[in-house]
């Protein structure tokens, strides 16, 4: 698979993603990797009401995807979507390959702080994204292609483990 881009969004699909990151980079195929909509087939009926005709969707678990996404002999362009970056870490500890991570939409519920305008996290992302770190994965936040990239780590060190 020839992957693009690898994306933190909890959203998914979404016009963001459609609009924004497909045509700039000129995606042929989503990989929603998520455990939950993965299993699940209503779920990913609405998703794919959402996809454009054209473009290809895949749903898969996580440890599906560390699989299939390394040992796919096609060549299309895919962006890989992740819901959070727990997932993130487990697709690489399955063997996953990946050296960056765009993190696009963690919205805010209870429990999490907000570090810039499109991320909010909670203890077990921090702890996430610090790993990825310390396993040298670019962490950028960017909500859409026209943004300033700015890197994860700066908020980092600011954050507690417990909001």
């Amino acid at each position: 698979m020839n992957i693009q881009l690898i994306r933190i969004d909890d959203r998914l699909i979404h016009g963001q993603v459609v609009v924004g990151w497909v045509k700039a980079l000129g995606i042929e195929r989503l990989v929603v990797v998520n455990d939950g909509i993965a299993k699940n087939s209503m779920q990913k009926t609405l998703m794919e009401m959402a996809v454009p005709s054209g473009l290809k969707v895949s749903f898969f678990t996580v440890e599906e995807a560390a699989k299939n996404c390394n040992a796919s002999e096609t060549h299309e362009k895919s962006l890989l979507l992740f819901s959070n970056p727990v997932d993130v870490l487990e697709f690489r500890r399955r063997g996953g390959v990946l050296n960056s991570v765009n993190v696009g939409g963690m919205h805010y519920c209870d429990g999490k702080q907000q570090v810039s305008k499109t991320v909010c996290v909670n203890g077990e992302d921090i702890e996430a994204f610090r790993e990825l770190k310390k396993q040298g994965v670019e962490l950028e936040v960017r909500a859409v292609p026209g943004d300033v990239r700015e890197p994860l780590e700066k908020y980092l060190t600011q954050l507690k483990n417990n909001p």
